[in-house]
């Protein structure tokens, strides 16, 4: 049986649905599915043909989605700020025969042909090609179909109404594209923000009335810092990306109390694996090889985390990466401690110190442990004679005494850490940057 197309899983919802509020203004339903119906009408379409849309605003992004699923090949979706080298290879490897820039102008025909010659019709499955969002290397593709985006998705539609989501990511990424699809899908609103710092997205937020927020650890602690986040009411936080410590949990339990706070797993690569709902970091011990979850877990002899799931998305990618038992290998690092299974950082993000291997999240949660102490990068900084070194830029409270914070910090951890983890660099700065992802950059 075929699977619904994005435009046939909103036809329950009336036109006047109030699905986007912008900027510019509420778009409704009716409104977002009559331009696409007029893009998709006004260009040259084959069932063959494997669109790439690049760059496009969300709304426009929406519209494309709303146009092409179920109709076209597949599409391609790669994020603003994707250097033009990058998306002139991807869009070589992902075999793209169309390129989309703008939904008001004419889309760049590729000339590499369609197999098929058949006009675009409604009940193709799309595949949807993304860029993996990692902190260091070239992006890599990975190819879903909506079935596969959408399999976590909560469809409650009396209980979506009654929340307004907020949109921090980049549709374009796995993780913006969770929040869009729980918010149509469960008729829920979804909150564009206007563009600017996190400051005028918390604006724009409080003028919607968001209600629902999903952002990585990063993001979170750059919004806590912020005068105005607790003005949100927020009535549900999810937390993913990146490893989740405790004293984020903490904080957005403290600052949040009558907020459901999720931690979930999820990646390009692997989709949406659990959530973790006891404000803890990592996740039970117990549902490692254990039948009863929807997922199957297990930890390698290396430390590397493997996730079983009943459909992984396609692509090179991915099947290079389950083992003969069916077993993805996530590149996750973990460790058990005390029936808690905890996230060390991802395989490749480890900096070599002499042939030691150092996790710089472990660094980091214990850094942010110190009193002081707002936030923190631990990164691999050259060296001649070890290879790398540790480096750590802190962001510290404004009427801390440095020098002494410093003496704290370096004493903190040569009593809990090797030799080799404590960071011989240490540099004061005003905040930390992130990928456009919103995950700490680990590339020094």
């Amino acid at each position: 049986m075929m699977a619904n197309s994005f435009s046939e899983l909103l036809c329950g919802f009336k036109g006047e649905h109030r699905c986007l509020s912008t900027p510019q203004g509420v778009v409704t339903l009716g409104e977002l599915m009559n331009a696409a119906y007029s893009f998709r009408s006004r260009i040259g379409l084959y069932s063959s043909s494997r669109i790439a849309l690049c760059g496009l605003a969300p709304v426009d992004l929406l519209t494309a989605f709303l146009a092409f699923d179920g109709y076209v090949s597949a599409m391609l979706l790669l994020p603003a700020g994707v250097d033009a080298l990058t998306t002139a290879m991807l869009i070589a490897e992902s075999g793209c025969t169309c390129r989309v820039d703008s939904l008001h102008g004419s889309p760049e025909m590729l000339g590499v042909g369609d197999v098929e010659e058949s006009f675009a019709v409604p009940g193709k499955e799309t595949r949807w090609i993304l860029a993996t969002s990692g902190t260091t290397g070239v992006p890599k593709l990975v190819e879903h179909t909506l079935a596969t985006l959408s399999r976590t998705v909560k469809r409650d539609r009396v209980r979506g109404a009654e929340f307004v989501w907020g949109l921090l990511y980049d549709p374009c990424r796995f993780a913006g594209l969770q929040v869009v699809l729980q918010a149509l899908l469960s008729g829920s609103t979804l909150s564009i923000p206007k563009a600017g710092g996190v400051s005028a997205q918390i604006e724009s937020f409080l003028s919607d009335g968001v209600n629902a927020l999903s952002a990585t650890p990063s993001l979170w602690r750059k919004m806590l810092m912020t005068e105005r986040i607790g003005e949100l009411s927020l009535r549900q936080i999810t937390v993913g990306g990146e490893t989740a410590d405790q004293v984020i949990l903490d904080a957005l339990k403290f600052r949040f109390p009558e907020a459901r706070i999720v931690h979930i797993y999820a990646s390009t690569e692997a989709g949406t694996a659990f959530a973790v709902q006891d404000c803890r970091a990592g996740f039970p011990e117990e549902w490692l090889e254990n039948d009863s979850i929807p997922v199957g877990l297990k930890v390698r002899d290396d430390g590397h985390l493997l996730i079983r799931s009943y459909k992984f998305p396609s692509g090179n990618e991915v099947a290079g990466r389950i083992d003969a038992d069916g077993y993805l290998d996530t590149q996750d690092l973990v460790r058990i401690h005390d029936g808690r299974v905890y996230f060390l950082g991802r395989a490749s993000g480890s900096i070599n110190v002499g042939g030691n291997k150092v996790n710089p999240e472990e660094v980091e949660n214990l850094i942010r442990q110190i009193d002081g102490v707002i936030d923190v990068r631990v990164f691999g900084k050259k060296s001649s004679m070890l290879g790398q070194i540790v480096a750590a830029e802190v962001v510290a409270e404004a009427d801390i005494d440095r020098q002494e914070l410093k003496r704290v910090l370096i004493q903190r951890c040569r009593s809990v850490l090797d030799s080799w983890q404590v960071p011989a660099f240490i540099s004061f700065v005003q905040e930390l940057t992130e990928t456009a992802a919103g995950k700490r950059e680990r590339i020094s």
